[in-house]
């Protein structure tokens, strides 16, 4: 039994079946990237955008998830998927856009709802009320990306939005009771132990659904990569960065979703840290130690809650 909840028993629970996420790319970029807000994108990330290497961009949208959903009913024996907007920010585009768009990746066969990567910059309420009307009809899980709550750490890796921009945004959604998660990044250039708790200190008490921790990773072609070549930006110890994942589960709430713990990749992509290529045993490694020192996902919980 896990020592913390996790994305794919929350699904199970809903769907009384094991259910799939297919990553797609509909072609969105971020304000961060064509000038809007800056130009470059996140300093972390590639030209894919965190989209899977899976992905194969040739393709409509309708054509990946047919592609992927055939392999993995094939190799799984899977029944139900959902529809996972991942690369870029996946609300940024007019209204009619987006529903087109999802209109579409709903209409292939067994998918069953929707996931939706974006950021707080680009969720006017004018698209919160078209996702909660997705929601009245089917399943919507949207991911807000943060990664950090220090505006310092945010303008470092040209994020191009603030930490208030997101509280305000979580807020706004709130209001649309929609399925909200967030994202954030262990070990972002200049950040302390204390400031990455403290990130999810922050994140913890604002009512989200879901999160998804995961440690930084130098991607090849990206800027992070340049300043850890020239030994200006060093990643964590797998064994550091596993005692940070025990620390930030106390601090969660004992009921929200652990979407993901660890980030994992190709070495044709990835850079550093070389541990991250090692999932199954770092799986392992992570509820071994979680075991040994009795952590659970919430035990520290009421007392931040009460401070």
């Amino acid at each position: 039994m896990y020592r913390y909840r996790t994305f794919n028993q929350h699904l199970k629970e809903k769907f009384d079946a094991k259910v799939y996420r297919v990553p797609i790319d509909a072609g969105f970029t971020c304000p961060n990237r064509d000038g809007v807000r800056a130009f470059g994108g996140c300093t972390f990330c590639d030209d894919r955008g965190s989209g899977a290497p899976t992905i194969d961009l040739k393709l409509s949208i309708q054509e990946q998830l047919n592609k992927q959903i055939a392999h993995i009913r094939k190799k799984f024996k899977a029944k139900k998927f959902l529809a996972y907007f991942q690369a870029f920010s996946n609300t940024y585009a007019p209204e009619a856009v987006l529903k087109e768009l999802y209109d579409t990746a709903l209409a292939v066969p067994d998918v069953v709802g929707l996931c939706i990567g974006t950021r707080p910059d680009c969720l006017p309420d004018n698209i919160l009320q078209l996702l909660a009307e997705y929601q009245k009809k089917t399943f919507v899980w949207l991911e807000v990306g943060l990664q950090s709550a220090f505006n310092q750490t945010l303008e470092i890796i040209n994020r191009g939005h603030t930490a208030e921009e997101f509280f305000d945004c979580i807020e706004r959604a709130k209001k649309y009771d929609l399925n909200i998660a967030t994202h954030l990044i262990f070990g972002l250039p200049g950040e302390s132990k204390e400031q990455m708790l403290e990130s999810v200190k922050q994140v913890s008490t604002i009512g989200l659904q879901g999160i998804k921790i995961h440690q930084l990773c130098i991607y090849k072609g990206t800027p992070l990569e340049e300043e850890y070549k020239q030994g200006r930006l060093s990643v964590l110890e797998e064994k550091e960065y596993i005692e940070m994942v025990g620390k930030a589960l106390e601090l969660l709430p004992p009921d929200i979703i652990i979407m993901r713990l660890l980030a994992e990749g190709r070495k044709d992509e990835i850079l550093a840290p070389q541990w991250c290529f090692e999932k199954t045993r770092l799986n392992v490694t992570l509820e071994e130690y979680l075991e040994q020192n009795d952590i659970r996902q919430g035990s520290k919980y009421k007392t931040l809650v009460l401070r």
